[in-house]
């Protein structure tokens, strides 16, 4: 029967009640978003709205463009 232990099965089982704030407990750290990860984010986000501006400027849509550019930099601001 020591197989069965170190594989995680206990002899008695888990009440309901305490292995749900368990699972409950973890569900909620994972939603909650590391300073890092929303940095990452961020970044992800202005490289892509840069991305965009480059091609509304190759398309002579240079409204677009500035627009575009404008919106990376404000959201580069919060990273700082």
């Amino acid at each position: 029967m020591k197989s069965n232990a170190s594989a995680g099965f206990k002899s008695k089982p888990v009440p309901e009640g305490i292995l749900a704030n368990q699972q409950s407990a973890i569900i909620e750290e994972k939603k909650e978003k590391s300073e890092e990860e929303n940095f990452k984010e961020i970044e992800e986000e202005v490289h892509r709205l840069l991305e965009q501006s480059a091609t509304a400027k190759v398309k002579k849509n240079l409204t677009e463009a500035l627009t575009k550019a404008k919106e990376a930099a404000s959201k580069e601001k919060k990273i700082r």
